[in-house]
């Protein structure tokens, strides 16, 4: 597939944003050290750094120890509490109350 045929299949849009003149420096100079423009070289790093928060927030990273007290909860749970009992009854009683409510 030819470099015409990727951007003719991709959707665009536009994005403004103010930057400290230094950052907007260092990303040129950046750019042009990889032979990039400064629009390739920001899509490149915008997209790297959201590409790393969502992967940040969308995992859950435990220690051995938080690990294996997570197992050992999943695979030996307390009872439920005199609270948790009630209302888990409580959602019963809604769900038969309202049949054709998302409960």
């Amino acid at each position: 597939m030819s470099t015409t045929e990727v951007h003719a299949s991709r959707s665009y849009a536009r994005l403004n944003c103010r930057v400290d003149a230094s950052i907007k420096q260092q990303a040129e100079e950046a750019a042009s050290l990889l032979g990039q423009s400064i629009t390739d070289f920001t899509e490149a790093a915008l997209a790297e750094k959201a590409q790393t928060v969502l992967e940040k927030h969308e995992r859950i990273v435990l220690s051995e120890r938080d690990f294996a007290r997570f197992v050992q909860q999943i695979e030996n749970p307390e009872p439920p509490t005199p609270q948790l009992q009630d209302a888990m009854a409580e959602y019963r009683r809604l769900q038969l109350a309202y049949p054709d409510a998302n409960l």
